[in-house]
């Protein structure tokens, strides 16, 4: 009997498996039923295991950026699959994608053997035959001899394009089968790693070969999505592994214009944890049905180009707390309720597409997620007109006050006299802090002027939160001068771990936790009593933003505390007050 038999026999065996078992796991550590899981069985493994989600891109193996103790082995992939609730995954070596395909494409076969929830990948380049004397209908012939279900293309890695002339020799007995085709710009070392994508060639590629289903993965699509969007219009057979797309309300946008089968569910681990592109996906504000669809059911049906993929339902361990069943199912709790540091607004759009930007459309999603206080500050100044944008938010906080604390965003290009002014007329229009964002507007982090709104903070008793407030030794003169302010850094680090031992008015926002263990790692450092959950919405999905914190492998009230309570109490000192 083959490898291939072998792991299907071995999923239509272990499908069978119910829930009334003794006990949980399919060969990945059996876990006893309790009365305690047993309780949380009943009431959320159900929820958390009806998505059967495919993880369409995880990486094995020891690759370029691992880091000391770091995940990369089969072991440590199902070990966050049964974490996180996801059923199976499909898998590249990491060789395939950062040093030579034919390595890893190898090395998977061994990573992957008797791993029936892992499903292979190879990868390949334009000059394979002349490289590997393997003519490409030899390299399809292999990929179905070891049951290898899709393949990667790294075009700015290996340094090719998507022309005809250049990869059709290849891929055309891959075309001709139909077999999934990944694009990823993306290189060892990091650089295209956020709108790199070569959309003149895809939609080349996708047109010369209207069978072929080909997805693109990327590590951010951001100010490139406008390019998705006509890329969608063009091409029927392009889809998007989600792993790449942090657009607030994004999922719902493509699932409305083009529907849900353009979408596959995708983490990119481990570069990324799985936790934010599943919690974006579970809690996502569209049908069920369309959910699993993006889960694993569009993936499956791509995967079933030389056999039928059977659906699996692979049994995993309950959640272990109320946070994480809330993670995996995408339903929470009524009295589970959150407070929201970092939250961006813009009366219709920033420089690229926000969907869902008007502020009723907000304040809707912010209800249904829970979020009971969001500090909120513009797109606009970021970028652009600071006035401009401060208005947006003082004209969103006069029509909800209840959810809504406005910051008053400075521009310290303007000068001293201009930062004070706008200070004031914010002051006198409700607004409550104050944000810092200088590494985008050219401004020094360290320049001088950045003190003048932190003495308006310390005068006003308000919260200050930057970007980026630069060196550990500038911090602690800041935080130590200005003792009534409550600074606060805007995205996730520990380079401040010290400053904060000695100081108490220096805190850390969550956004972003992007590597699978970030948010422990930071309140190792830090006290869990110091970090502080925030979305970034508009400029990121609020599923995406909660995802790692919901997940994080730290005590349910350590949740508790960064989800809501460290900023309530805040709030009851700073800026709310006049």
């Amino acid at each position: 009997m083959n490898d291939f038999v072998n792991r299907r026999a071995f999923l239509r065996q272990t499908s069978m498996v119910g829930l009334g078992v003794s006990t949980l796991g399919v060969g990945y550590g059996a876990i006893p039923i309790t009365e305690t899981n047993e309780r949380l069985i009943s009431s959320k493994n159900e929820e958390s295991l009806h998505w059967n989600v495919l993880d369409a891109h995880c990486v094995l193996g020891r690759h370029l950026k691992l880091r000391g103790g770091g995940l990369h082995t089969t072991q440590d992939l199902l070990s966050e699959m049964d974490h996180y609730g996801i059923s199976e995954a499909l898998v590249l070596d990491s060789l395939s994608k950062e040093n030579f395909p034919w390595d890893g494409n190898q090395r998977i076969l061994q990573l992957t053997e008797k791993q029936p929830r892992l499903h292979r990948a190879w990868s390949i380049v334009p000059s394979w035959t002349e490289e590997t004397k393997q003519t490409s209908t030899q390299f399809y012939d292999s990929m179905v001899e070891h049951d290898v279900e899709a393949v990667f293309l790294f075009p700015n890695q290996y340094l090719f394009n998507l022309s005809d002339w250049c990869i059709d020799e290849i891929i055309a007995p891959l075309a001709h089968h139909k077999v999934p085709i990944f694009i990823n710009p993306t290189e060892a070392n990091g650089r295209g790693g956020s709108d790199s994508t070569d959309w003149d060639g895809v939609v080349a590629l996708c047109k010369r070969w209207p069978n072929l289903p080909v997805i693109i993965s990327e590590g951010r699509i951001r100010r490139s999505q406008r390019l998705l969007y006509k890329a969608f219009d063009a091409c029927p057979n392009l889809h998007l592994e989600l792993s790449a797309y942090w657009l607030h309300r994004g999922i719902e946008y493509i699932t409305e214009k083009w529907g849900a089968d353009r979408m596959v569910f995708g983490s990119g681990w481990p570069k990324f944890g799985q936790h934010m592109t599943l919690v974006n996906l579970t809690t996502a504000q569209i049908s069920d049905a369309d959910k699993k669809l993006v889960a694993g059911d569009n993936l499956r049906n791509l995967l079933s180009w030389n056999k039928p993929f059977e659906k699996q339902n692979i049994t995993l361990p309950p959640p272990e707390d109320e946070y994480v069943a809330y993670g995996r199912s995408g339903k929470r709790p009524a009295d589970m309720k959150f407070y929201d540091i970092h939250g961006h607004l813009g009366e219709y759009n920033a420089h690229y597409h926000v969907p869902n930007a008007q502020i009723a459309d907000v304040i809707k999603d912010v209800d249904y997620y829970g979020i009971e206080k969001v500090c909120v500050f513009s797109f606009a100044g970021v970028y652009s007109d600071e006035k401009f944008g401060n208005d947006i938010v003082v004209d969103a906080v006069e029509k909800y006050p209840k959810p809504l604390i406005g910051f008053t965003l400075l521009n310290p290009l303007r000068g001293e006299n201009e930062m004070i002014a706008e200070l004031e007329r914010g002051d006198k229009n409700g607004m409550r802090g104050i944000k810092l964002i200088p590494t985008y507007q050219g401004y020094p982090v360290e320049g001088s002027l950045i003190e003048i709104a932190c003495q308006w903070a310390h005068d006003h008793r308000q919260i200050i939160i930057n970007h980026y407030w630069g060196s550990a030794d500038q911090v602690e003169k800041l935080v130590s001068k200005y003792p009534n302010a409550c600074f606060v850094t805007a995205h996730t680090t520990i380079e401040y771990a010290d400053v904060m031992k000695r100081h108490p008015n220096l805190y850390v926002c969550s956004v972003p936790l992007l590597t699978p263990r970030k948010c422990e790692e930071v309140v190792e450092a830090i006290g869990a009593d110091r970090f502080l959950f925030g979305t970034d919405l508009l400029d990121l999905p609020i599923g995406w933003g909660l995802g790692p914190i919901l997940f994080a492998r730290i005590s349910a009230a350590d949740k508790t505390l960064i989800l809501k309570d460290n900023l309530k109490n805040i709030l009851t000192n700073y800026s709310l007050l006049k």
